[in-house]
């Protein structure tokens, strides 16, 4: 479990700082240029997909879990 912490936070990390917005070579780009909402796009996603692998990782340890838990059905 600690390993999967650790690469869950590495990758978390990742993500935030290449989806940060302000960074001064993506100022010109894309979504940054149009103003408004757009440039939060990027980070948005990255913030979507951490999200979603977080809400999957727990239903995989309900997954795992749930039948060791649950008493065997009685004959």
């Amino acid at each position: 479990m600690a390993e999967f912490l650790f690469y869950f936070w590495l990758f978390l990390l990742i993500l935030v700082v290449l989806g940060w917005p302000t960074w001064p070579y993506t100022r010109e780009r894309w979504p940054y240029s149009y103003g408004g909402r757009y440039r939060y796009a990027v980070s948005g996603m990255a913030a979507a997909l951490a999200i979603l692998l977080w809400i999957l990782f727990w239903f995989g340890l309900v997954a795992i879990a749930l039948p060791w838990t649950t008493p065997p059905p009685v004959t």
